[in-house]
């Protein structure tokens, strides 16, 4: 069976080479199309891209309306049996993708297979994992808020062209949204303990940067999954998106009022 795996870049510099290289390595084990499209790099990534193609990605250097029209464009152009993505910041570790497709070949109704992911630093050291599903069904999914692990979860084409693929109206849950909407139409397999990914934390990631807006949109996919917003998923997205954003300055602002009146007395 035939992997696609979708690197959106922009600005991917200085981790970019590995992630390169991290999908390269799968070629020894599994059938591959690599697609990088680099939508307005002004870091030196289209550059190295451009030199380094005889690693075996095809290419695109062409501007986007963000990630996931980037990733859109890309699964588009796929011809794999398998589809994954990873980020420029992230890497995939080696036999990943042989591990995959064995989840996923031995058992035709499964149509995403998530492995367990660790986290790394700026420097490429492990300092923690992520959480895998504990209930891998679309149930538990919108029960509980852990999210499949983007970096290691794979899924079937046949699938995601069945229910229309990423949604461009998502900008940061655009990968839970999919995780959901396939998730209502087949199995989802976990292996929580083989490691799959490495995903790479820093204050320049897209999910550092935007906390309150990724749990919004993370609150607008589960609801509309079914979701109930008393569950234990709903009540933190609602705290996390809405409630905190509010009180915290307040709480600020009342712990800097106390502060003066306290240096006053």
């Amino acid at each position: 069976m035939r992997f696609s795996i979708v690197t959106p870049v922009l600005n991917g510099m200085p981790w970019l080479p590995d992630a390169i290289a991290s999908v390269t390595r799968q070629r020894d084990q599994v059938e591959l199309e690599h697609i990088v499209l680099d939508g307005g790099s002004d870091d030196g990534s289209r550059e190295w891209l451009a030199a380094h193609q005889d690693l075996g990605y095809r290419l695109r250097l062409e501007p986007d309306d963000g990630q996931t029209d980037a990733l859109r464009r890309g699964f588009d152009e796929a011809t794999g049996d398998y589809f994954g993505w990873l980020n420029a910041d992230d890497v995939l570790e080696p036999g990943a993708l042989a591990v995959a497709a064995a989840a996923l070949d031995a058992d035709p109704g499964v149509v995403m297979v998530s492995g367990a992911c660790l986290f790394i630093d700026r420097a490429g050291r492990i300092t923690g994992a992520m959480a895998t599903p504990p209930d891998p069904t679309l149930r538990g999914l919108l029960r509980v808020r852990i999210n499949p692990p983007q970096p290691s979860t794979l899924f079937r084409a046949s699938a995601y062209r069945a229910i229309g693929g990423l949604d461009l109206s998502f900008d940061l849950a655009m990968d839970l949204d999919l995780w959901l909407r396939l998730a209502a139409v087949g199995s989802y397999a976990v292996l929580s303990d083989q490691v799959l990914a490495r995903y790479r934390v820093h204050p320049a990631s897209r999910s550092e940067r935007a906390a309150t807006m990724s749990a919004r949109e993370d609150l607008r996919a589960r609801r509309r999954a079914g979701m109930h917003l008393r569950s234990p998923a709903g009540v933190a997205l609602v705290r996390a998106g809405y409630v905190d954003p509010v009180v915290r300055p307040v709480a600020g602002l009342v712990r800097g009022l106390a502060r003066r009146v306290v240096v006053r007395r």
